[in-house]
């Protein structure tokens, strides 16, 4: 079951998370258009609700002009949004936005705290 959410969500959770990172990652990426929201919007029910008001803030803040300061992972935090790695992938997750079916899991081993988004 979790593995059927994941297939569905887990993509665009972690393409938000990707969006958010261009600035620290030598690459960048831009928003959807209108065109690509309206296609993710048609064939996956509940993304345009979820990701598209996500990305439209966004956009409204300024995110695809670096002259605007705006910075996504301060979005993030400013929302109360934590983004997390896993351990075992190495893949950034946000348990509070994500639709996919990760659940934080934080496991302290020998005196260090460990995040993990499955049961391990």
């Amino acid at each position: 079951r979790d593995a059927k959410k994941d297939a569905y969500w887990a993509p665009h959770d972690l393409a938000l998370l990707a969006y958010a990172f261009w600035p620290l990652g030598f690459f960048r990426l831009s928003l959807p258009d209108d065109e690509d929201m309206a296609w993710f919007g048609e064939n996956y029910p509940g993304w345009d609700a979820h990701y598209g008001a996500i990305y439209r803030e966004w956009k409204a803040l300024g995110c695809e002009d670096p002259k605007s300061g705006f910075q996504p992972l301060q979005w993030f935090a400013k929302n109360g949004h934590k983004i997390y790695v896993d351990r075992v992938s190495q893949v950034p997750f946000c348990p509070s936005l994500s639709k996919g079916a990760s659940t934080l899991r934080i496991h302290e081993i020998n005196g260090k705290k460990h995040s993990f988004s499955d049961d391990w």
